[in-house]
């Protein structure tokens, strides 16, 4: 995983980069200090880039990111309403919306993210929703209704909250039969036959209904979603 402050590439379940940011543990005190500084490095990173992907999050092609991202649609089947935390300047919302109307299936996107720069460049993106995208986060935000679909990353927070983070979306922003998408990406440089996501959200007591996965062009497996309901543990 690359760190935010260095941009090092660290190995997944690195506790503490060599720079100093931690992966890990941050206790209360400094948490609104870590969520400051994360907010700062990638909204400045975002904004400066050259392509909607990489303000996005994803650099490379568009083909990768098409590649990495589709996932995140494999495990809505029916109509409903998707809200992407982290939504950054909503190009994966725009995706999504094509990608869904390809299934035959129609979402209402919604978006959250914690720098009001991003969001205002998600709001021009997707002018008919600009009321569905919201400044907040997710760790505190009350949602103004629910949501049938609820796509997020877990490095949105650090490890010690992360269990935490994942019980209060599936019991504050879930429907009753809604669903949960954990998006994790990795990079090549790391161990991809351990360390997913899905082995930290079993061992949480959480029961994974699916997985889907998303490979690059030279067939690495680069992402994973894991999908939990709403009501299961």
């Amino acid at each position: 995983m690359k760190c935010p402050r260095c941009l090092k590439h660290n190995q997944e379940g690195t506790r503490r980069c060599a720079c100093g940011f931690s992966f890990d543990e941050v206790p209360p005190a400094d948490l609104q200090g870590w969520f400051a500084e994360v907010k700062h490095i990638l909204e400045t990173a975002y904004i400066a880039a050259p392509t909607p992907w990489q303000q996005s999050g994803k650099s490379g092609t568009f083909e990768e990111w098409t590649r990495l991202r589709l996932p995140n649609v494999a495990a809505v089947n029916e109509p409903g309403r998707y809200l992407d935390i982290g939504c950054a300047n909503g190009y994966l919302l725009e995706c999504l919306l094509a990608w869904t109307k390809l299934k035959g299936v129609e979402i209402v996107p919604y978006g959250l993210d914690y720098s009001a720069r991003l969001v205002k460049l998600a709001q021009a993106r997707l002018p008919h929703y600009v009321d569905h995208i919201y400044v907040g986060n997710a760790l505190y935000w009350q949602p103004p209704l629910r949501f049938d679909y609820v796509r997020t990353e877990l490095a949105y927070v650090p490890h010690n909250y992360r269990r935490a983070f994942v019980e209060r979306l599936i019991t504050e922003f879930l429907t009753a039969e809604g669903k949960l998408i954990l998006s994790d990406y990795r990079s090549r440089r790391d161990d991809l036959t351990r360390g997913w996501l899905e082995d930290d959200v079993r061992d949480w007591g959480f029961a994974v209904e699916a997985t889907y996965s998303g490979y690059g062009e030279d067939g690495l497996e680069l992402c994973r979603v894991v999908i939990l309901r709403a009501g299961q543990e």
